[in-house]
């Protein structure tokens, strides 16, 4: 059985038992329940929260899920906006059209500050990042600085990564609520294009399509090394 160390999880409350007098080893009978009149106020919950740890099987099963869609090879955008001269970017590989016509996309973000910026900016950038862009899919994820300062090109007042293969411009039409993401569907107001080699993410990492490939055919390899030796 699988350990649980972290403290997620529901807290239920657990009404704290009032100290009765007894004689003997039976508890005193307890007090008839008085009937409430309609409208009355409910006693006060008081008492001991306790917290009920995630079940093991949920926690493997999201992890599982994850590797799983990590052998999904994607490309890698920046999403930005900006609200009051503040630009904001973000790494997201969550990204996809939605239509032709009207022409749609969506992005999918998770707990983030984008997600309280687009409410109020009403409007993204998503820059499709290319192999050389590889420091900029880092610092946009806050994973590393990246040793050279990103500089933006502006559309339509919106701030695109330069350098990029693709950018585009879109206004927020619809949001929706899936689970622990939020997925924001904009209509495309800008678009433009480069001939380049993309970035890719898979498996939880960045890199070019070689890159992939080698990584791929090495694991490969010591998986089936690992079955020998059995």
């Amino acid at each position: 059985m699988s350990t649980v160390t972290d403290r997620e999880g529901v807290a239920r409350l657990t009404r704290v038992a009032r100290p009765t007098e007894s004689s003997g080893l039976m508890p005193p009978p307890r007090p008839a329940l008085k009937r409430e009149r309609p409208g009355a106020a409910l006693p006060p919950q008081t008492g001991v929260a306790r917290l009920t740890p995630k079940a093991p099987a949920i926690e493997q099963a999201a992890k599982a899920f994850r590797q799983v869609m990590g052998r999904f090879a994607t490309g890698v955008t920046v999403i930005t906006t900006i609200e009051r001269d503040t630009v904001h970017g973000m790494t997201a590989n969550g990204f996809l059209s939605v239509s032709l016509r009207p022409p749609l996309v969506l992005v999918s973000l998770g707990r983030c500050k984008m997600n309280e910026m687009l409410p109020r900016s009403g409007r993204y950038g998503i820059s499709v990042l290319s192999q050389a862009q590889q420091h900029f899919a880092a610092h946009f994820a806050a994973q590393k600085r990246s040793p050279v300062e990103p500089t933006f090109t502006w559309q339509n007042g919106l701030p695109l990564l330069e350098g990029a293969i693709a950018h585009l411009v879109c206004r927020v039409v619809d949001v929706h609520r899936a689970g622990d993401h939020v997925l924001w569907i904009g209509e495309v107001e800008y678009i433009d294009h480069r001939d380049d080699e993309p970035l890719l993410f898979y498996t939880g990492r960045f890199g070019t399509m070689r890159e992939i490939s080698d990584r791929a055919q090495a694991e490969q390899t010591r998986s089936s090394q690992h079955v020998d030796r059995r």
